[in-house]
C-alpha cells in the first residue's frame, strides 16, 4: 500500500475514533469533556476557548477556555460580532490568522483584559443547518510556529461533530424535562419529583440531613372551575406555581403533585425551619392571591419534617397536617390567610 493511502487511513480512522467519542455522549457536558480531551490530543496550543453565543444579548459567552489566563475568562461575555470570533459567527467560516496584530478582523480587547498576547489564531465556527450557535478558537501554539490549514482542517471537522453532538445532548435534555415537567405551570411533576427525591436521599445517607415537605392545596377549587371557568382556574393555578417558585430556595423542588395540590421538598434542619418556611410560602401566595386576576384565591398548607427515608409517610403526614390546619380555620378564603399570616408575624 503507497504511504498516502496508508495515511490517508490512519487520519480516517483517527477521526473516526473522535466522532464516535464525541457524538456517543448525552450530555453537553460529555461533549464537552470530550472535545477538550480531541483538541487537547490533536493540536498543541498556548489557549484555547470554546464560546456560545448568547442570541436574544447579541454576545457571545466564553463556557470553556484552556491556558493561560483561562479563569479570567470563563462566563466572560463580548459582543457577538466583535473580533475574529464575531467574524466567525456573522460568516459561518472558519478563519486563520498568522498575525492576529496586522489583521482587522481582530479585537485586542480580550487580551486587555487578561494581559494575554494573541499572535496566531485559527477559529471555527459551531453550527448545525447553517445557524452559528458558537466559536472555537485556538490561540498560539506552544512551539511559537503557525497554524497550518491541516490543522484548520481538522478542528473544522472536529467542530462539526461536536456541533452534532451539543444539538442532539441539548434535545435529549428537553425531552427529558418536558417529561419531567407540568406543560401548564411548568414545575416538575411526579416524575420529576421522584428523581429529586431520589438524588436527596442517596444525599442524606451519605452525609446525612433531614428534609421537610411542604403540601400546598388550593381551597374550593371545583368552585373557581364552576364559576368562573377552567381558563380562571389556569390562572389560580399558575399564580400559585409561580409563588411557591419565587419564595422556595435554588435546592428546593417545587411540584404540581396533583390537579390542584403542590409539594414543596427541601433540606431542612430543624422543624422550626420548616415551620418558618411554611409561614413564608403562606406570605406568598397571599400575596399572589391579591394580584391574580382570577381574583383571591385561598390555600392550605401542611407540613412535615424527617429523614425523607419513608417519602410516603412525609406526604402522608403533611396531608394530615394541611387538614387540620384547615380544620381549626372556619373558613379557607383569603381574608383568613391573611389574618392567619399577620398572628404568626412577631
Amino acid at each position: 500500500m503507497p504511504d498516502d493511502e496508508l495515511d490517508d487511513l490512519i487520519r480516517l480512522s483517527y477521526f473516526s475514533d473522535i466522532a464516535k467519542a464525541i457524538v456517543s455522549e448525552t450530555t453537553v457536558k460529555g461533549v464537552l469533556d470530550r472535545l477538550m480531551d480531541a483538541i487537547g490530543r490533536s493540536f498543541a496550543p498556548l489557549n484555547w476557548s470554546l464560546l456560545l453565543l448568547d442570541r436574544p444579548r447579541d454576545q457571545l459567552v466564553f463556557k470553556l477556555a484552556v491556558g493561560k489566563a483561562s479563569s479570567a475568562l470563563l462566563g466572560m461575555r463580548i459582543p457577538a460580532f466583535e473580533g475574529v470570533a464575531g467574524w466567525v459567527v456573522a460568516n459561518g467560516r472558519e478563519l486563520m490568522i498568522e498575525d492576529a496584530s496586522s489583521d482587522e478582523r481582530w479585537s485586542e480587547r480580550v487580551d486587555s483584559m487578561t494581559g494575554f498576547r494573541t499572535e496566531s489564531i485559527i477559529a471555527v465556527p459551531l453550527k448545525t443547518e447553517d445557524r452559528v450557535f458558537g466559536v472555537i478558537e485556538l490561540i498560539n501554539k506552544l512551539d511559537g510556529g503557525r497554524f497550518s490549514a491541516l490543522e484548520l482542517r481538522t478542528l473544522t471537522t472536529i467542530a462539526e461533530f461536536a456541533a452534532i453532538a451539543i444539538e442532539k445532548a441539548v434535545y435529549l435534555s428537553q425531552i427529558k424535562r418536558m417529561a419531567m415537567s407540568d406543560a401548564l405551570t411548568g414545575l416538575l411533576n411526579r416524575r420529576g419529583l421522584d428523581r429529586v427525591l431520589e438524588r436527596e436521599r442517596a444525599r442524606i445517607k451519605r452525609y446525612g440531613g433531614s428534609m421537610a415537605f411542604i403540601l400546598a392545596d388550593i381551597d374550593e377549587f371545583k368552585s373557581i372551575n364552576d364559576t368562573k371557568g377552567h381558563s380562571a382556574g389556569d390562572l389560580v393555578l399558575k399564580a400559585v406555581a409561580d409563588a411557591l417558585s419565587a419564595a422556595s430556595r435554588e435546592s428546593d423542588a417545587v411540584v404540581r403533585f396533583g390537579g390542584d395540590e403542590f409539594l414543596v421538598a427541601m433540606n431542612c434542619d430543624t422543624p422550626e425551619d420548616a415551620d418558618k418556611a411554611r409561614a413564608r410560602f403562606e406570605a406568598a401566595l397571599a400575596a399572589a392571591s391579591a394580584a391574580c386576576p382570577a381574583g383571591p384565591f385561598g390555600v392550605s398548607l401542611g407540613v412535615h419534617f424527617g429523614d425523607g427515608e419513608d417519602i410516603g409517610l412525609m406526604i402522608r403526614e403533611s396531608d394530615r397536617d394541611m387538614y387540620r390546619r384547615k380544620e381549626d380555620r372556619p373558613s379557607s378564603g383569603f381574608g383568613d390567610c391573611v389574618m392567619e399570616i399577620l398572628d404568626e408575624a412577631p
